[in-house]
């Protein structure tokens, strides 16, 4: 019995590690996000929104080159306070738990990056490593803002090679028409709630 309540839990943490299949460069659309730097996950999605693992000190030149003056970090902890302080970011701390993150969550997000783009502010989105929480929030801009199908969007989230992690299928879950019509409801009048 504890043989098998052993390999159960290995399991359950192995497959929670798993990222999900990265598709083949000659399958992946162009219009999908380009690699600036791999080793921080630091992509380019559109002419003002990147995004990237936690940001350090060795990937502060290529924001900086970047010209990138909006930092949203949804992770948890605030680490961007002791990282890029003092360096000339709007630092915006949305915490987002991966297990739990809801419509609201990401329409703060996209409140965010609306207010950034009306100011012509490139946009950094980060989270821990980069995949779930801002995969999530990169898939709700392209549905919201460059009018992308819910399927084109989540297969880039899953599949473009930025370590998705299946196991949270509660995200997938988010992108109902119902969610995604209340945010850009919100997004066009703040007062209408449902």
């Amino acid at each position: 019995m504890k043989t098998l309540v052993l390999a159960l839990t290995l399991s359950a943490c192995l497959t929670g590690c798993m990222t999900a299949a990265v598709w083949p460069d000659q399958q992946r659309p162009e219009n999908w996000g380009t690699v600036i730097e791999a080793k921080s996950n630091f992509y380019q999605i559109s002419p003002f929104l990147y995004r990237s693992e936690q940001p350090d000190h060795e990937l502060l030149p290529l924001l900086q080159a970047q010209d990138i003056q909006t930092v949203i970090n949804l992770r948890s902890r605030n680490a961007d306070q002791k990282t890029l302080s003092g360096y000339n970011f709007q630092l915006v701390h949305i915490p987002i738990n991966t297990w739990s993150i809801s419509r609201e969550d990401l329409l703060q997000v996209m409140q965010m990056v609306q207010q950034a783009e009306r100011s012509h502010k490139k946009v950094l989105i980060h989270c821990y490593h980069g995949s779930d929480r801002t995969g999530a929030s990169i898939a709700m801009y392209r549905i919201i803002f460059e009018n992308w199908s819910t399927a084109d969007a989540l297969n880039e989230m899953k599949h473009g090679g930025y370590g998705f992690h299946p196991v949270w299928s509660n995200i997938e879950k988010l992108f109902s028409p119902e969610n995604i019509k209340w945010i850009r409801q919100q997004l066009e009048d703040p007062s209408h709630i449902e």
